[in-house]
Parts: structure tokens; C-alpha cells; sequence
């Protein structure tokens, strides 16, 4: 089984949005919804965030948010990406980077379009034109993943392979990598796990792509290690531990547990480590969490970190406040860091009962 379908990618939240520069006159001036901005592209749907962007031309804006918005709209509002995103990122791979940039842009734009096809195709033709021993490469998944994998190798660099991150095909490439062991303690035990920490990207996929570099897959876990981008985190941080550790170590843990376990884009694995994250912060990481899972959530997605997001804010709530889904963030802060903790834990354990009652279980949260 490849890599990439065995990797649930985590998308790295920031959890301070930019803010914009103070006004002299706030009545007169525009002020960007940067969370629902982002959290639109992230739900691969940047198309829908452009009428945010519009702006009465005789208010004021700052100039790093007419930055944002110039860069936005020449990304996602022209017939063509005029934005320099390839420019920014030469590498041997540029034609086939360019593949996928065409793909990505026009699977956001085109939302009620079919493209699985379409970028199988390309990339396949253009495997078999660069790759003498793709010459005969038939039209499908494991047979691209093995040729593409080979031909950025044969470059000199890393990737994931060719599968899905929520519901588009990825491409993340990356030059140098290092790995070292740690020792995680899980249920009680203690496992020594592997963590490759990787750098230099070439491209961290169609998350970073959608959002403009603000937020891209932080991490992922395999049957055999976990990956972490390098930059994105302070290893010393709670952030670290908790949100990459933690989450990523539950997903190591379940793929051995439940090895057929996907929902809908990985949607029932990131729930689980979602929960394992808000079971374990203290209070200073654990109430920005909450706001973010809450800023993301989207039931009706296609992409499984939204859903999860959705759906364990939604139980958390039916558990702590008997509504369906509690949006306000002060409500949450008035309920001690302890309590969700616990309540997360429990959550997750009962998740994990059910899901053992189940064989071969493939999809559970709804």
C-alpha cells in the first residue's frame, strides 16, 4: 500500500490570524474576514471567498490586506493564475508542478466538474514522455504512483506519492529529509516511533496553493513512521507534543487497530485525532483550538479535516452544553480546561468501542 494512502495529512492551523493595521478612522476603512477566507480555500473552495475581497473604493485598506487581496484575486479571479506562484518555486519539476497547478486551480473553480480523470491522464502522459520506463504505463492509481514516485526521485527529491488529500490529488516534494526516533507513550505504553523531519519544499500541495502559503498539511503518519514538516513547528512547543504528536500518534496507533478505517476523506481518522489533541492541551493551546476546529468545520465538505472539525465540536457540545453545535467561544472558556479534556477523552474512548464492535470497519462518524 503506497504512502499516501496510508497518510492523513494534518493541516497546520496558526492560530493568531493576521489582524489589520489600525486605522486612524475605523468607520472608513475595510477590515478582511481573514478565518472565513481561509477557511473556504481550505475547503477548496477559494472561488467562494472572492466576493469577501470586494471593496468600496472610497474606504481605506491597509496596505498588507490590498496585498492579500491583489494576490488572492490574481490567483483565483482571472480566467488564468496570474499570480507568481510557479515563478517562486523553480525546480526540475516545474512541468509537472504545473500540471497539478492547473488542476487544483480549475478543480476549485469548477467545483460541480469531475476531474480524477483528468489530472490521471495528464499526469500519466506526461510520466510516459519524461519516464522511458513509464513508456507503458497503464491508467491507473498504483501504476501512476509508482512512476511519479520514481521520476522525482530520480530528480533527487522526496514526495508522498500520487493519492488524495481531502478530495483533490496532492503533490508535495521536498529536498532533504532527517529522521530520529521518539519515544511516545500510548495507553500506558511506551513506543519508540519514528519521525522523519523534512525541508526544503518544493510544494506542500493544494492547501498551500489555496491559502497563499498560510497553512499547508503540517504532518502526516504512515503504517511505517511519522513525517513532519520542519518549519512548522517550535519542537519544544505544547503544539508540537499535542497537535502533532498527539494527533499524529493516534493515527499511527489506529491504522494497526483499524486498518480499513477511512470515511469519507480520512474524515473518521482526523475525528479521532481531533479529539486526542482537545483531550490532551492545557488551557492556554486548548480554547485556540477549539475556535479553529470551530472557524473549519463544515459537515457538508468533501474534505475529511472539516468534517472531523464539524463533528467533534458538534459532540463535545451535545456532551458539555446539550446544544448541537456552540459556536461561541466565551461559553466554551467558561467551562474549566480539565473538564474538556475529559469530556474529549471519553468521547474518543466510546468512539473506540463502537468502532471495535465493528469488523473491518471503513466509515462510523456521521
Amino acid at each position: 500500500m503506497k504512502t499516501i494512502k496510508l497518510a492523513t495529512l494534518l493541516i497546520l492551523n496558526f492560530f493568531s490570524f493576521s489582524k489589520t493595521n489600525a486605522q486612524t478612522t475605523p468607520n472608513d476603512s475595510i477590515k478582511l474576514d481573514y478565518t472565513k477566507i481561509y477557511a473556504l480555500a481550505l475547503d477548496g473552495n477559494p472561488k467562494q471567498a472572492l466576493p469577501l475581497l470586494e471593496i468600496d473604493p472610497t474606504k481605506k485598506i491597509a496596505q498588507k490586506d490590498l496585498k492579500f487581496k491583489t494576490n488572492f484575486e490574481n490567483r483565483f479571479k482571472f480566467a488564468a493564475d496570474k499570480s507568481d506562484f510557479l515563478e517562486t518555486r523553480k525546480s526540475k519539476i516545474d512541468e509537472l508542478l504545473k500540471i497539478y497547478r492547473d488542476y487544483w486551480r480549475f478543480s476549485f473553480l469548477n467545483k460541480e466538474k469531475k476531474t480524477d480523470t483528468l489530472i490521471m491522464k495528464n499526469v500519466a502522459n506526461f510520466l510516459k514522455k519524461n519516464l522511458p520506463a513509464a513508456k507503458n504505463l497503464p491508467l491507473n492509481e498504483d501504476s501512476i504512483n509508482v512512476y511519479q514516485k520514481k521520476y522525482i526521485s530520480n530528480l533527487g527529491y522526496h514526495t508522498t506519492g500520487f493519492g488524495k488529500t481531502g478530495g483533490l490529488y496532492d503533490l508535495l516534494v521536498w529536498k532533504t529529509e532527517k529522521d530520529t526516533v521518539y519515544k511516545v507513550n500510548y495507553e500506558g505504553k511506551e513506543t519508540p516511533i519514528k519521525i522523519y523531519f523534512m525541508d526544503d519544499f518544493i510544494t506542500l500541495g493544494w492547501s498551500e496553493y489555496a491559502t497563499l502559503g498560510r497553512y499547508y498539511p503540517a504532518g502526516w503518519a504512515t503504517q511505517e513512521a511519522l513525517f513532519c514538516v520542519k518549519k512548522a513547528y517550535d519542537l519544544k512547543s505544547e503544539t508540537f507534543r499535542v497537535s502533532y504528536i498527539g494527533h499524529e500518534g493516534r493515527h499511527f496507533a489506529d491504522y494497526k487497530l483499524f486498518p480499513k478505517l477511512k470515511g469519507v476523506g480520512s474524515a473518521d481518522l482526523e475525528y479521532r485525532g481531533k479529539l486526542t489533541e482537545l483531550s490532551l492541551y492545557s488551557e492556554d493551546g486548548l480554547y485556540k483550538r477549539i475556535q479553529s476546529f470551530i472557524n473549519n468545520g463544515n459537515y457538508d465538505s468533501d474534505n475529511g479535516h472539516s468534517i472531523a472539525a464539524y463533528c467533534v465540536i458538534r459532540d463535545l457540545s451535545r456532551f458539555l452544553f446539550n446544544t448541537d453545535y456552540e459556536k461561541n467561544l466565551d461559553k466554551w472558556k467558561t467551562i474549566p480546561a480539565s473538564k474538556i479534556n475529559q469530556a474529549a477523552a471519553k468521547i474518543l474512548e466510546e468512539n473506540t468501542k463502537s468502532l471495535k464492535k465493528i469488523p473491518n470497519v471503513e466509515k462510523f462518524i456521521k
